[in-house]
């Protein structure tokens, strides 16, 4: 499960409204390797893949694919 504060939220709304194609979606994921072990990824998108799990918390949406990354 994902929890966003409402801080994080209105921030990532605002990074998102200031796009050139105005990205709709939120886009987390974790990517294995290097020394430290996984990394955390995080992007916007327009669109939904097949394997995306959509989440949507109040006005924002957020996919997660584990095979993404």
């Amino acid at each position: 499960m994902i929890k966003i504060s409402d801080s994080a939220r209105d921030r990532l709304l605002q990074i998102m409204s200031k796009e050139e194609d105005e990205k709709k979606y939120v886009r987390v994921g974790v990517e294995s390797g290097g020394c430290s072990g996984l990394s955390y990824k995080l992007d916007f998108d327009l669109q939904k893949l097949e394997d995306d799990e959509l989440i949507k918390e109040m006005t924002l949406s957020t996919f997660i694919n584990p095979l993404m990354y």
